[in-house]
């Protein structure tokens, strides 16, 4: 058994092993049962990790094309190869599939299938691996379509509600896969019916200068739009996320789909194809439209998963726009006379890097953000932001999580997010064009509302007084395994964040140039743009801006210990005659902050269109196709004579098309 089959085989025996004792106990899931289940699922996922981790270290050879089925011109065989990026995927896939399944542990002790649950998770983990590490599309599109039903039935776990959500995920991902295998047909046939369409060191990169590769690229950026959650194929996300169990949505749509995703795009953006300037521009506007327009719809939800959801695929929108912004000034080089210049090299290096630790950083803080509101539903049994408030004294060690993760998704610094995005601001700032530059704005104002759409989630949950769902008393209610989750997860924030140049050269730099993007020029101690050994650009210096932060924190915090042992009078307010003892009459809830931005005359339409779903391609899918099926039906009437006309009517349609050809 060699490497690949062992790193992929092991979490789908265990899976298989702890559903085949749910089915031998009778579809019944004592706590017994469910308990090993969740430590047999603990040991696995370490297990991959720990492999998938010395894969990274020591990439294997790739396997050899034996014991393949032939399938007409293609050949169907079992043909994995492991790179930089491919590795990299598995690891970060797994590393955030162990800290889920230590914060199921408790989590899912009382759902009445979690073994099932469990077994479901290893299968997907399993599933993403083969994925990333798959050589040929043919096993890459199995794989894929295996992580799509699993999904489906993780997110149909949770409540009856949630069968709706599972549904349209598995509608918009399934038409996602139907794009990936008809983009693949286009390639095959791009390539001249290559036997093997290999993913990972094929033929030569296909020129996006006919139509028939434009519209291969487009349908495969298509299926990894829809997979990573952008704009417009975004809304199975929100739409599953109020229902379906918070350890599912952190573990998939917020890490391991959108790991796949990006890996898609980078593959067949800086591999397969040979991406032009037009279609690195379609990436740099979908990048920044998804950053802007999902951000405002984050800042005016009031269900907590959903608004997290949002955010989801903001997030997303700093990924697309960090590849485009590379694969747009390699374009740029490509029709030059001399090629790419150091200086463009180091910026295409610059942004590639940015839209990559953004993918892993975007993994961690988001799933930290999901766990922590999932603290907070199990103590209040709700994510209604006005029934929320006040859980900071009951969930102190959840509240400084969600803290952290929230000022990384802001981009606030020394955090981790700050990083990436600092590197995609540059990137915009040294591609020399007009549209980066709009782009930049757009995502710098998206790190801003960011920002304040988590001030209002950190009032609505943690601060102010407490909501009506909040229970009575001030004793904590934290839960070991689920603390210790949010905690590994908090502090992966705050060391990529201070030691980003490490990460970047360790982890990114070797996976950028397993897609030939070489890292010439680039100095990451201290993330400057080095031509002949003089620094033309300097970008972020992490470790001193951190111990900069940090006696500013210092300071602060002495002022206010000073501040709290000087003498002071305290009297009672006087608030009209009311009694302010009450947290159910003073109670502020956070929902409202930014209700004025809603009802603004030139956002006021949108908003109302957008939660109506009018801009939600499987809503539209959804009406106009109800509308062609009702008038199909209304073309059966039931006589023989229509239908032999439509009968002969297609038969000429046959010969004229045949003819044609």
């Amino acid at each position: 058994m060699d490497d690949y089959t062992r790193l992929i085989s092991v979490p789908l025996i265990a899976g298989a092993l702890i559903y085949a004792a749910w089915i031998l106990g009778g579809r019944k899931s004592p706590a017994g049962l469910g308990r090993i289940a969740s430590i047999v699922a603990i040991v696995a996922v370490a297990w991959t990790l720990w492999g998938a981790i010395g894969m990274f270290q020591s990439p294997p050879p790739p396997t050899s094309p034996g014991g393949q089925i032939e399938l007409g011109p293609l050949s169907l065989a079992l043909r994995f190869r492991a790179d930089a990026l491919s590795s990299l995927i598995v690891v970060a896939a797994s590393g955030i599939a162990l800290m889920v399944t230590l914060y199921s542990y408790r989590a899912m002790a009382d759902h009445d299938r979690a073994p099932v649950y469990y077994a479901w998770v290893l299968w997907t983990v399993s599933a993403v691996s083969a994925a990333a590490l798959a050589n040929t599309f043919l096993i890459l599109i199995l794989a894929w379509e295996v992580a799509t039903v699993l999904l489906y039935l993780l997110i149909g776990l949770g409540r009856p509600q949630s069968r709706a959500g599972a549904m349209k995920t598995f509608a918009i991902l399934g038409f996602a896969d139907l794009c990936l295998l008809m983009g693949v047909v286009l390639l095959f046939q791009a390539q001249g019916g290559v036997n093997h369409v290999l993913l990972i060191g094929g033929v030569l990169p296909q020129p996006t200068d006919r139509a028939l590769t434009v519209v291969a690229y487009l349908l495969m950026l298509a299926a990894a739009f829809a997979k990573a959650g952008a704009m417009p194929l975004h809304t199975w996300i929100p739409a599953a996320s109020e229902h379906a169990p918070t350890t599912v949505f952190a573990l998939l749509p917020a890490a391991l789909d959108k790991l796949l995703g990006i890996y898609l795009l980078v593959r067949i953006t800086f591999e397969v194809f040979v991406v032009n300037t037009y279609l690195a521009g379609l990436l740099m506007v979908v990048g920044a439209a998804t950053i802007l327009f999902a951000v405002m719809m984050a800042m005016v939800q009031h269900n907590l998963k959903r608004l997290l959801a949002f955010h989801a695929v903001s997030q997303v929108g700093y990924m697309v726009l960090g590849m485009g912004l590379a694969a747009w000034v390699l374009a740029k080089g490509r029709l030059q006379p001399d090629g790419l210049t150091p200086t463009q090299q180091g910026i295409v290096a610059i942004a590639f890097c940015g839209g990559l630790l953004h993918l892993f950083n975007n993994a961690i803080y988001k799933c930290a953000l999901f766990l922590a509101a999932g603290s907070a539903e199990r103590v209040t049994g709700t994510s209604d932001l006005d029934r929320l408030g006040g859980l900071a004294r009951v969930l102190p060690v959840t509240f400084v999580c969600c803290l952290i993760a929230a000022l990384a998704i802001s981009g606030v610094p020394p955090m981790n997010g700050f990083v990436s995005k600092w590197l995609i601001y540059n990137g915009a700032l040294g591609a020399g064009s007009g549209l980066a530059t709009v782009c930049l704005v757009a995502a710098v104002f998206g790190s801003a509302l960011t920002l304040a759409s988590f001030v209002k989630v950190l009032h609505s949950v943690f601060l102010g007084t407490k909501g009506s769902a909040v229970p009575v008393g001030d004793e904590r209610k934290e839960n070991a395994p689920m603390a210790v989750a949010m905690v590994v997860l908090a502090l992966a924030c705050v060391f990529v964040g201070i030691w980003g140049g490490l990460v970047v050269d360790r982890l990114i730099l070797p996976a950028a140039n397993a897609v030939k993007i070489q890292s010439i020029g680039i100095d990451t101690t201290n993330w400057a743009l080095r031509l002949g050994g003089a620094k033309a650009t300097g970008l972020w210096a992490p470790s001193t801006a951190s111990v900069l932060i940090v006696v500013g924190v210092l300071l602060g915090l002495l002022l206010y210990l000073y501040a709290r042992a000087m003498r002071v009078r305290v009297v009672p307010n006087f608030v009209g005659g009311e009694d302010t003892s009450s947290d159910a009459i003073w109670h502020v809830s956070g929902t409202h902050f930014y209700e004025t931005i809603r009802r603004l005359p030139a956002l006021k339409w949108a908003f109302g269109d957008a939660s109506a779903g009018a801009f939600d391609v499987y809503r539209l899918v959804g009406r106009y196709g109800d509308t062609l099926v009702q008038r199909l039906r209304g073309w059966h009437t039931g006589l023989v004579a229509v239908y032999a006309s439509w009968v002969m009517i297609g038969l000429v349609v046959l010969v004229v098309v045949l003819a044609l050809g």
